[in-house]
């Protein structure tokens, strides 16, 4: 299941990665409450990693602000997109297995990226994200409540459908707690999803 959904999700961002980019483009940044508390964590000049960054939105803004911004997908559609704002570089990798050094990163920026990885790959994911985060680095991680997985038709483009992989938010807080990520904040969002949004500091 964990793969196949995986490449189903890779080959349908790749199919839908202008439509997204232009609606994403039209709305403006997603969550700016949490970017501007992000931000306020990093260095004057800091490395973030843009995880599932899509068209990178958000990872603009924080290149903009003067931070290493790289930007990562495995939709090589949406990475075309990205690298249109991000002069640094975009990846074309997997969040459970991330091309980047330990310890190599002052903050991660993952916003809905998770809620498209299965539920078994969860600690994988998050594994590696504390381990490539400095210590004392910040995760801002956006994904959606609910429970159990689901495939969805994309609202734009109705043929089309998207696997989503919905957490508690209990278990997600330990989740990243043994994974040495401590979390400082937690807000909801109902929006159009039930959106959780987390601040955590990796140990050390």
């Amino acid at each position: 299941m964990a793969d196949e959904a995986t490449e189903h999700n890779q080959a349908a961002y790749d199919q839908i990665a202008a439509l997204y980019a232009a609606r994403q483009a039209a709305r403006g940044p997603s969550f700016p409450e949490l970017v501007a508390a992000f931000a306020a964590r990093l260095p004057q000049v800091g490395d973030v990693a843009d995880l599932g960054c899509g068209p990178a939105d958000n990872g603009a803004l924080l290149a903009r602000a003067g931070h290493r911004v790289v930007g990562i997908d495995r939709s090589a559609g949406m990475l075309a997109h990205a690298a249109r704002v991000l002069p640094w570089r975009v990846v074309q990798a997997d969040l459970r297995h991330l091309p980047l050094a330990g310890r190599s990163i002052d903050g991660i920026w993952c916003c809905a990226a998770l809620l498209h990885v299965p539920h078994d790959q969860t600690c994988a994911a998050l594994g590696e994200m504390r381990r490539i985060l400095r210590p004392g680095g910040w995760l801002a991680l956006v994904t959606a409540a609910g429970q159990g997985p689901r495939l969805e038709p994309v609202p734009y483009a109705p043929r089309m459908r998207r696997w989503f992989f919905y957490r508690e938010p209990g278990q997600l807080r330990e989740q990243l707690h043994d994974a040495g990520l401590q979390v400082t904040a937690m807000t909801e969002e109902p929006t159009s999803r039930h959106w959780l949004k987390f601040l955590a500091r990796a140990a050390g």
